[in-house]
């Protein structure tokens, strides 16, 4: 086309009321992008009987070596129980009884020498507790660890005596 017939047809358009501008495209607004789901807030009462239930577990793997190396002394139908040892640990009820049951899992740690210091448990046979007997006992006394530390046990109640 010529420059005049555009100049026509411009001065056309602009007479009808055109603009020698398109219009801007009506577009719908944004809509705004999904926000990411807020992380839910776990249940600590939840979180608690997840703990416990690992502990529990880990118990139950670990009770057969607890029979076999602690209950002589540490159940009331042990040949050796005394009432001084039941008072310390008593493995007839889960968790164990006695005036360690706030912090059994590193009682029993210390007394199988597991925390750097000589075994001294069990008592006959001080350090025989080994290999996968000794495996499970470490495990239990893990899961124990996570629950009490997770807030899962009672407060511990302030030891008695210094052993």
């Amino acid at each position: 086309m010529t420059r005049s017939i555009m100049l026509v047809l411009f001065a056309a358009l602009v007479a009808c009321g055109a603009s020698a501008t398109p219009a801007a495209v009506a577009r719908p607004p944004e809509k705004p992008p999904d926000k990411p789901a807020e992380p839910s807030t776990p249940d600590p009462a939840a979180a608690k009987a997840a703990l416990l239930a690992r502990e529990r577990a880990a118990w139950d793997t670990a009770k057969p070596v607890f029979q076999n190396s602690c209950a002589t002394c540490h159940s009331k139908a042990g040949k050796k129980a005394a009432k001084k040892k039941l008072d310390h640990f008593d493995l007839d009820t889960y968790p164990p009884g006695g005036h360690h049951t706030g912090t059994i899992g590193y009682t029993v740690r210390e007394v199988l020498g597991l925390s750097g210091e000589k075994a001294t448990m069990p008592y006959d046979a001080p350090g025989s507790v080994q290999g996968e007997d000794l495996a499970k006992i470490v495990a239990w006394t893990d899961a124990w660890e996570a629950a009490d530390k997770g807030g899962a046990h009672p407060p511990a109640a302030p030891e008695t005596d210094d052993d």
